[in-house]
């Protein structure tokens, strides 16, 4: 074993995970003060409204996707991490002095863009650094990042909202929470990450002087090589993005990613909300509450990606596929209204547990599988940006669907979509991605 080897491994595992997951402190800022809107008499926003803004960070984050990714790929992820990551801080600041519905919506789009520069390019420089058959382990465990920093940024907005609170308007009896926090907030803590990531974050073991990860641990190469010379600094050629592109397996992927993503993004985006509704609390115990879900998401991911390896033999589909279908499963309880903050909390828990791991699995390890280290990024990017056609739906959909006093329709549709992707990834029961 080399010392060093593994210590780098390491260490790039912790870095990336931090981006991640403080990504979402940024990215999630907005929800977490929707709120409080409603107290700031200088906004004048309907309900429909933030969903319009919703839509304008999801949109430009799908459209992301299909650029960042390749980018990643073709010219080296850190790069591409660290400009979103400055880019991302701006737009959180600006949306803290925003007060019309215009300068929500351009910095929101702002905010969607530096966003997309985060997935394909953390899990590419990941997929550098572990191989294939350690990756449902590793990948279990490290796609926690997102339902821990999902997770910590609803706590954490809601926290930073209370310790600025202040009075609503002159001369009123109760502190309303400070929403500018949120973004403000976010913006500090992701600036720390940043220089962090500027300091310690190693793409590849190539730029330590160190063979690639397969001759390391003795593994076969992917079987999607790029036959040309590829010239020195950049990390992939054209032709192995566009076979990634035109695989099938990746198409399905997306497809079936979409209604997953529709799920996931309509509780991050409308989440704390539809906890205020249903029981009534307050913008801290509302955004609290909310992030069980990503809590429950965290024990899914890291036990999907250790049956997918050690129950299955590294095929990802069947975990994906059954934990699709339990989780539609539970969200039949969801049809029925809930006024109790534990049992909502139990409620999103187990949504958590059952639609992170299949989200982890198809976003992530089984991306990367069949797109291969060398169209890593493009193959997350891509999965990701089709899937994001879902959460584009997801930002707008469920404030035009429900109301304060049902949520009804929309757990119908979630229902109905993770029923369908458990349908289409059933091709890829048996499939594993093909070696040299």
């Amino acid at each position: 074993m080399n010392r060093r080897y593994e210590r780098l491994r390491w260490q790039t595992f912790g870095v990336t995970w931090l981006i991640y997951a403080v990504y979402y402190f940024t990215r999630n800022a907005w929800s977490a003060a929707k709120v409080a809107l409603p107290s700031d008499p200088h906004l004048k926003l309907a309900r429909s409204d933030y969903g319009l803004v919703d839509s304008a960070q999801l949109g430009a984050y799908m459209v992301g996707q299909f650029i960042f990714g390749p980018l990643g790929d073709r010219f080296g992820p850190r790069r591409v991490l660290l400009g979103g990551m400055v880019f991302s801080i701006w737009a959180a600041i600006g949306s803290g002095f925003s007060v019309t519905l215009a300068a929500f919506v351009s910095l929101a789009i702002v905010q969607g863009f530096a966003q997309s520069t985060g997935w394909s390019n953390t899990t590419k420089t990941m997929s550098n650094w572990f191989a294939l058959h350690e990756r449902g382990r590793i990948f279990g465990w490290w796609c926690s990042t997102y339902a821990v920093g999902a997770a910590a940024a609803a706590a954490f907005g809601g926290w930073m909202m209370n310790l600025y609170s202040r009075p609503a308007s002159p001369g009123a009896a109760e502190a309303s929470a400070y929403w500018p926090a949120s973004f403000w907030g976010g913006a500090a803590a992701l600036s720390v990450v940043a220089a962090i990531a500027w300091l310690l974050l190693k793409e590849k073991p190539e730029d330590a002087g160190l063979p690639p990860i397969e001759a390391y641990h003795g593994e076969p190469q992917p079987a999607v090589v790029d036959s040309q010379s590829t010239p020195a600094g950049e990390q992939s050629s054209w032709k192995v993005i566009g076979s990634v592109i035109s695989s099938p397996s990746i198409w399905l992927l997306g497809v079936a990613y979409s209604s997953i993503k529709f799920t996931r993004y309509a509780f991050a985006c409308w989440g704390p909300v539809y906890v205020a509704d249903s029981v009534g609390s307050d913008a801290f115990s509302s955004n609290v509450t909310a992030a069980v879900l990503p809590i429950g998401g965290v024990r899914g991911v890291v036990a999907s990606g250790f049956v997918s390896d050690k129950l299955f033999d590294a095929r990802r589909p069947p975990v994906a596929i059954l934990s699709l279908l339990a989780t539609a499963s539970i969200l039949l309880f969801g049809l029925h209204r809930v006024e109790n903050i534990w049992v909502a909390a139990a409620f999103l828990f187990l949504v958590g547990f059952f639609l992170y791991g299949p989200d982890a699995i198809i976003s992530a390890t089984a991306a990367i599988d069949f797109g291969t280290k060398r169209g890593a990024g493009t193959a997350t990017g891509f999965v990701n940006g089709v899937g994001s056609i879902g959460a584009l739906a997801a930002g707008w959909l469920p404030g035009l669907i429900t109301t304060r006093e049902d949520w009804t329709p929309l757990f119908w549709v979630m229902l109905g979509g993770l029923a369908t992707s458990a349908v289409l990834l059933t091709p890829l029961w048996r499939a594993k991605p093909a070696q040299a």
